[in-house]
């Protein structure tokens, strides 16, 4: 196992350096030792991210009327396949289920001042039945990355998508929406796996946000002609 060394650990291994060692009882220079040891293991998973953060576009475009949205209840899960003996997986272990939602619910509450959720897709005959324009449906999200490292170089790579389906009692667009991100380092040491899997993840939950925005608006558009 790899380890990078946090400030601390590095200042207590200066400060043994310094010391005199012949001057330190048996009992002092393993408890030392022992410090060294401990900080060196935590040093990652201190500072670690867990799990990823919501994306709020700067810009949304307004609906008047009334629309439904139905979100898939299935849970965001990054599958993560790892190609390196030298990466722990809780590093890479980052939850994406929850920013994920807040993000998508952002862009629905300001893209749309009349919206209501339902549990489920609406029919051609429930929504012909009804005052709603179009429903928008999330469905089949998944994300998938892989991490591996070889000669030392390390790359992470992440892929979430999902399917976009906006209609109406008329007529019905599917999407497939998808983001790709990657991460390299050269000079690879074990930490920095987890910052690597942040900022990838992190890029992706963006790019797609984005993506997600544009096709509910072109979308919307052609069904309200």
């Amino acid at each position: 196992m790899k380890l990078e060394l946090s400030f601390f650990t590095y200042l207590i291994l200066i400060i043994i350096m310094n010391l005199n060692i012949r001057n330190l009882k048996n009992y002092q220079v393993k408890f030392l030792l022992l410090l060294v040891f401990v900080f060196g293991l935590t040093g990652c998973s201190g500072s670690a991210k867990r799990s990823a953060s919501p994306f709020f576009l700067e810009n949304i475009a307004k609906f008047d009327g009334k629309f439904s949205v139905y979100i898939s209840d299935k849970k965001l899960i990054n599958n993560s396949k790892i190609e390196s003996q030298d990466c722990e997986s809780w590093q890479i272990e980052i939850e994406l289920d929850k920013a994920y939602r807040e993000s998508l619910n952002n862009i629905i509450h300001r893209m749309f001042n009349n919206v209501e959720f339902t549990d489920k897709e609406l029919n051609e005959d429930e929504l012909a039945s009804s005052d709603i324009i179009a429903q928008i449906v999330f469905k089949n999200h998944q994300a998938n990355a892989i991490f591996r490292v070889k000669d030392n170089t390390a790359n992470y790579n992440i892929t979430i998508k999902t399917d976009l389906n906006v209609k109406s009692h008329m007529r019905s667009i599917n999407n497939s929406v998808s983001s790709n991100k990657s991460w390299d380092r050269n000079l690879y040491l074990n930490c920095t796996a987890n910052e690597g899997a942040y900022k990838s993840i992190q890029g992706s939950i963006e790019n797609l946000m984005k993506e997600i925005h544009e096709k509910i608006y072109i979308s919307l558009s052609s069904i309200k002609k």
